[in-house]
C-alpha cells in the first residue's frame, strides 16, 4: 500500500517512449516516460478527478506535474478554446483560425525550473530552445543554476504533446463550462488567464478582486507597453547591462525576442491603425500584431496600417528606432509590434469550496496577474502549481477534501501575492532617492523636455552601466569591454539618452531580498502513516534570532514533523548581498 493508500501491485510503472529510451537515464522514483495504466485491486483508492480550465503554460504544467506525481490516481481533463482536433490529435489553432500565438520570451528562475518533473525538464530545455542570459540571484542559487530563458510558444507546444503522448491526459478543445453538478469533479484548477471567465463565473465563491490597493489619487494605475519583436544580432548576455541601467526598455532574448518599451499617455495615443475607411480598432484595443510589409507595418488580422510607421510627423516612431538601436538592432530587424496594458488587482482568496466535495483553485494569471517588468509572472504561476500539485498528492486518500487540507497552500498563495505584487507595485511607482514616487511617465517627459548637457548625460549613463557590469562579474558569462558599451551610448540621440538617464537604473535593492520558494518532493516517498489530526506546519522566516535557552542537564525534547512528506512548505530564500544586482527573471 503506497502513501496515498492505493493498493497497486507494484510502484507506478513508467515506460520510456521509443525515441528517448537511449538518451534518457532512468532515476529511481521519478517520472521518465509514458504513464501506463495499472490494474487496481478491489478496494483501491478511487482516483482524484481534476478539471483544468485553461491550457496555457500554467494549466499544462499543473496537469503534467500532477499526473507525474500521482499517475493513474489522478484523472485529469484540460479545457482550452484555443485548441482544435485534427485526426486523433489536439493541436493549437493557427493565425488563420483566429488564434494569435504568443511569441514572448520568459525567464524561469532555477528554484522553479529545477523542481519541474525530470522528463519535462529534459523535453523543454533542449539545445536551441533555451538560453541563460541572466545572472545568479536569490531565486537562482549557484547550486541550482542560472535562470533560463524560454519561449512561451515552445512551452505550450512541448507540453501539449507531452500531455497526450506521455501523461495520457484528456484534452478538450472547448472553453470550460461550469457543470450542472459538481458531483463528478473533486478539483477545479482555474488557469485561464488574467481575464479569467471561469473566475468571474465563480465570483461568489472566490470574492471580488479589487484595484484599490494599486491606485494613485483614486484611479487605478495602468501602464501601456509596446512590445517590439526583433531578430537579435548581439549575444543575449551582452544586453543585460543595457537593460538594467535604465527603465525605458527591457530586452529579454533567446536569439531574438521582445524589446519592451514603456510609453507615456501621449505616446500611447499614437497606437492607431488605419484601414481603407479610416481608423480601425486594432492594436490599441485588441493588441493585434503589426508585421512588416514593405515600408510599413500592417495588422495580419485586420489588414490595417500601423499609423506611426507611415506618419512622417510621428514623434513615437523615431523614439522606437533610436531606442532599439541601443540593443544593436534596427527597424529592418523588427518582425512584429504589439501592445500590452499592465495593471494589478488584489484577490481576497485563492481557494474556495465550490460544493460539498469540490474545491476550486486560482492559479497563474487568474490568481496573480503582475506587471512583467520584474519578470516574475510565470515563476509565480509555476510556484502556485507546484504547491497545489504536491498538496493534492499528499492529501488525497479517496475521501472528500476538507478546507483544512489546503491551509498550507492558501497561506503560500497569500505570501506569493504579497511578495510579488509588492515588488511589481514598487516598480510601477519607481520611487526616487528620497522614496517619493516618480513614475515612468514623469521620468520620460523630463528626458524629452530638452536642454540637456549631452556630455554629462553620457558620463552619467556610462558610469551607471559600468558599475552594473562590474557587479555582475562572476555571476554570468563574459561581457564585452567598457569601450563596447560606451560606443552603444555614443550612438544614441540626445533626447533618448536623457530619457534613459531620467528613467534610472533597476531598483534592485528596493525590490530584492527574501523570496518565497516552494519545496516539492518529486520522489515517491516510503509509505508513511499520518494521524488524521496531524497539523501541517509551514516554516516561517526567522525575523530575529531567538534568545539562547538556559542550559539544562536534561536535553529538551526534539520537535517531530508530523505533516505529510509532500506538503510543500513555504520557505524564504536568503537575500543576496546588497552590493549585488539581484535580477528577477
Amino acid at each position: 500500500m503506497n502513501h496515498n493508500g492505493s493498493h497497486f501491485d507494484a510502484t507506478m510503472k513508467l515506460v520510456l517512449p521509443q525515441q528517448n529510451r537511449q538518451s534518457v537515464k532512468s532515476l529511481p522514483g521519478q517520472d521518465m516516460g509514458r504513464v501506463v495504466k495499472l490494474v487496481q485491486r478491489a478496494g483501491a483508492t478511487k482516483p482524484l478527478r481534476v478539471d483544468v480550465a485553461g491550457g496555457g503554460p500554467v494549466g499544462l504544467i499543473f496537469a503534467c506535474t500532477l499526473r507525474s506525481l500521482m499517475g493513474e490516481q489522478a484523472k485529469i481533463r484540460v479545457f482550452d478554446r484555443r485548441w482544435t482536433r485534427r485526426g486523433n490529435r489536439v493541436v493549437w489553432r493557427g493565425q488563420e483560425e483566429g488564434n494569435n500565438r504568443r511569441e514572448q520570451v520568459v525567464t524561469l528562475q532555477s528554484n522553479v525550473w529545477g523542481q519541474l518533473p525530470q522528463l519535462m525538464r529534459q523535453r523543454l530545455f533542449t539545445a536551441g530552445n533555451f538560453s541563460e542570459m541572466w545572472p545568479l540571484g536569490p531565486d537562482s542559487p549557484a547550486h541550482r543554476g542560472r535562470p533560463r530563458n524560454i519561449k512561451i510558444r515552445w512551452i505550450e507546444d512541448c507540453l501539449l504533446e507531452m500531455a497526450q503522448d506521455v501523461y495520457g491526459i484528456e484534452l478538450v478543445p472547448e472553453p470550460y463550462a461550469q457543470p450542472g453538478s459538481w458531483s463528478d469533479v473533486d478539483v477545479l484548477a482555474i488557469c485561464d488567464g488574467a481575464r479569467s471567465k471561469t473566475r468571474d463565473d465563480l465570483k461568489e465563491a472566490f470574492g471580488s478582486s479589487s484595484r484599490d490597493l494599486y491606485s494613485v489619487n483614486g484611479a487605478p494605475l495602468d501602464e501601456t507597453v509596446l512590445g517590439i519583436r526583433v531578430k537579435a544580432k548581439l549575444p543575449d548576455e551582452f544586453t543585460v547591462p543595457l537593460t538594467v541601467c535604465q527603465n525605458r526598455f527591457l530586452f529579454n532574448s533567446l536569439g531574438g525576442g521582445f524589446i519592451n518599451m514603456r510609453l507615456t499617455a501621449e505616446e500611447a495615443s499614437e497606437l492607431v491603425a488605419y484601414g481603407e475607411n479610416g481608423p480601425v480598432e486594432c492594436i490599441g484595443k485588441f493588441g493585434c500584431t503589426m508585421r512588416p510589409d514593405g515600408d510599413k507595418f500592417v495588422c495580419d488580422r485586420h489588414k490595417s496600417v500601423f499609423k506611426p510607421s507611415v506618419d512622417t510627423l510621428s514623434f513615437l516612431w523615431p523614439r522606437i528606432a533610436d531606442g532599439i538601436k541601443f540593443f544593436g538592432v534596427g527597424l529592418a530587424d523588427v518582425v512584429g509590434i504589439t501592445t500590452f496594458k499592465l495593471g494589478m488587482t488584489q484577490n481576497p482568496k485563492f481557494t474556495a469550496q465550490l460544493a460539498p466535495t469540490t474545491f476550486g483553485f486560482l492559479l497563474g494569471d487568474a490568481a496573480n496577474s503582475l506587471h512583467f517588468w520584474p519578470g516574475r509572472g510565470l515563476n509565480t504561476g509555476v510556484k502556485s502549481v507546484q504547491s497545489l500539485a504536491a498538496n493534492l498528492k499528499a492529501r488525497w486518500s479517496g475521501r472528500s477534501f476538507r478546507a483544512a487540507d489546503f491551509a498550507a497552500h492558501e497561506g503560500l498563495m497569500q505570501q506569493l501575492q504579497y511578495r510579488e505584487k509588492s515588488r511589481a507595485w514598487t516598480t510601477m511607482l519607481m520611487p526616487d532617492e528620497n522614496g517619493v514616487p516618480r513614475g515612468i511617465e514623469d521620468r520620460v517627459r523630463a528626458g524629452l523636455a530638452g536642454g540637456h548637457d549631452r556630455q554629462a548625460l553620457t558620463e552619467t549613463l556610462f558610469a551607471r552601466l559600468k558599475s552594473i557590469k562590474d557587479r555582475l562579474a562572476g555571476r554570468m558569462g563574459n561581457l564585452p569591454d567598457d569601450g563596447w558599451y560606451r560606443a552603444r551610448i555614443n550612438g544614441l540621440d540626445t533626447k533618448t539618452l536623457a530619457v534613459l538617464v531620467e528613467s534610472g537604473p533597476w531598483i534592485t535593492r528596493e525590490i530584492g531580498g527574501e523570496e518565497v520558494a516552494v519545496d516539492v518532493d518529486l520522489q515517491r516517498p516510503a509509505p508513511a502513516r499520518v494521524p488524521v489530526s496531524a497539523p501541517v506546519r509551514v516554516s516561517a522566516p526567522a525575523l530575529a534570532p531567538a534568545p539562547a535557552p538556559a542550559r539544562s542537564a536534561v536535553p529538551a525534547p526534539q520537535p517531530v514533523r508530523t505533516a505529510p512528506p509532500n506538503i510543500p512548505a513555504a520557505r524564504y530564500v536568503p537575500p543576496a548581498p546588497r552590493r549585488s544586482v539581484a535580477l528577477a527573471g
